[in-house]
């Protein structure tokens, strides 16, 4: 059976690949325990929009609650308005963590009516069909950490500033501009993640890097400083329009001096006979 100890005597062009595999497998594993949500989690995201579902059986219910509050001859403003602030109402917040188990999952309208909680992007799916229903024109657009609806009447369900994915008929169309928000969106939800599902990984990728002959003091201390930078990186991210900068600088700068302590060679000592020998005068 290969031990990681004998994987570590491996070239590093074999030892890498393997590692960051098993790195790779543990996070999918923590992130997303349930593989059967996952799959269908990838289906929808190829198109979200199909999701929009104007007369599922699951939402006749809201859409009779809705219907006198909704006439023709309001504005389009107040009647968005008014979706909103039902669909909030009636779906209350909650990660899909806590609701599914997996740390994302887009659902169909009637899996939120079903589970009576969801996150945003669940109640945006509810918000567009209702919208749909009373005759808007409905589409999910996102900017990588929220998900709301655009319509041809507005925008609903707290618009981002920027939309970066855009859910149309032909598919998911991302702008490349939008890209800079990746380390943002990421930082939060780092934040937000459980933390014992984040130690658990810190505690995988420590596994991996540390070895025998870095001896104790120091794989000692790559341990505490991971989780110290991860516990900095939580609290400086928590806030996602004004995250803490010198907190997720400073956790991050920790992390990677706990991955230098994990990884760096130890110096070596010579023995006590080559020193004695370099101080001894030479023999004649």
């Amino acid at each position: 059976m290969i031990s990681l100890a004998s994987i570590n005597t491996w070239p590093w062009y074999k030892r890498l690949p393997l590692k960051w595999t098993a790195f790779g497998l543990a996070t999918l594993i923590v992130c997303n325990p349930h593989p059967v949500l996952l799959f269908r989690h990838l289906q929808r995201l190829q198109n979200p929009n199909d999701l929009i579902e104007p007369n599922a059986p699951a939402l006749a219910p809201m859409i009779e609650e809705l219907r006198p509050q909704m006439s023709p001859d309001l504005p389009a403003k107040l009647r968005l308005q008014r979706v909103e602030r039902y669909v909030l109402k009636r779906i209350p917040y909650e990660w899909d963590w806590n609701t599914w188990g997996n740390a994302d999952y887009l659902p169909t309208v009637a899996e939120v009516v079903e589970m009576g909680r969801e996150d945003c992007d669940g109640r945006a799916v509810v918000a567009a069909s209702l919208l749909r229903h009373f005759g808007f024109q409905t589409e999910l657009v996102s900017d990588f950490s929220h998900v709301w609806v655009k319509t041809d009447r507005g925008e609903t369900m707290g618009p981002g500033e920027q939309k970066i994915i855009v859910a149309t008929k032909d598919g998911l169309k991302i702008r490349t501009a939008g890209l800079t928000q990746i380390p943002k969106a990421l930082a939060y939800g780092i934040a937000v993640f459980p933390l014992r599902r984040e130690l658990i990984l810190v505690v995988v990728m420590w596994l991996l890097m540390i070895r025998r002959d870095r001896g104790a003091v120091r794989i000692g201390a790559a341990i505490v400083l991971l989780v110290i930078g991860l516990l900095a990186l939580r609290e400086g991210g928590g806030d996602y329009l004004a995250p803490t900068r010198w907190l997720q600088f400073g956790g991050g700068a920790t992390m990677l001096v706990g991955t230098v302590f994990a990884l760096a060679r130890p110096r070596r000592v010579r023995s006590c006979h080559t020193l004695e020998s370099l101080l001894s005068p030479p023999r004649r």
